[in-house]
């Protein structure tokens, strides 16, 4: 339960629908529901596609580039702490002047299925779990169970944009939400770095 707890938190920073509430509001602001309702159906589908891919051929790429555990959770971290970094100093909008000239299909492609859905740490964070499988039993079934869930909550959050949107002091709560998280997220990637070094032997426990 202790491992399920830490891929849902993981998944849920990474993945989760916290992010993606403003940048898909900011992205389809003015266009009709039915219409972003398209997007969320084709965004969400598109990601749980990528998903799919990284899980199933992920592990074979990198074993046939000999890339080790340790380097992939220190290349993990340091998206993680970028991740955050940028989150915290920078607050990039989704570009909107144009959009309204894409269909339903290009936006759900690019940029709603990645990166507002799957950013790279995303795809980072997905990695380091499948390396991790073998060293506990069950574990891709907790992965695609997770990642399952997170989709699902990513489509509802788009799919209801509007109403969601409408609840009173709702922005307040996520920015706060936001703020905790990221926090949280900064302390998560050093962590893996340092597990990293420790494994390697660079540091000691």
């Amino acid at each position: 339960m202790k491992i399920e707890a830490f891929v849902f938190t993981i998944f849920f920073l990474t993945l989760g629908p916290i992010k993606i509430i403003p940048a898909f509001s900011n992205l389809t602001r003015g266009m009709t529901l039915e219409f972003k309702r398209k997007v969320a159906i084709r965004g969400i589908l598109i990601a749980i596609a990528i998903c799919l891919y990284v899980m199933l051929l992920g592990e074979g790429i990198l074993r046939n580039y000999r890339i080790s555990l340790e380097a992939l959770e220190i290349a993990g971290g340091i998206v993680l702490l970028i991740s955050a970094l940028n989150t915290i100093f920078f607050k990039i909008q989704p570009p909107r002047s144009s959009s309204s000239d894409l269909t339903a299909l290009q936006l759900a492609i690019s940029p709603v299925s990645s990166p507002i859905i799957i950013p790279p740490v995303g795809i980072a964070a997905i990695l380091i779990f499948i390396m991790w499988a073998p060293r506990y039993p069950g574990m891709d079934f907790v992965i695609a169970k997770t990642l399952l869930m997170i989709m699902v909550l990513n489509f509802l959050v788009m799919f209801f944009i509007d109403i969601i949107l409408k609840v009173p002091g709702l922005i307040l709560i996520l920015q706060i939400l936001g703020s905790v998280l990221v926090f949280f997220q900064v302390a998560l990637a050093i962590e893996t770095i340092l597990d990293a070094f420790k494994k390697l032997g660079v540091l000691k426990g």
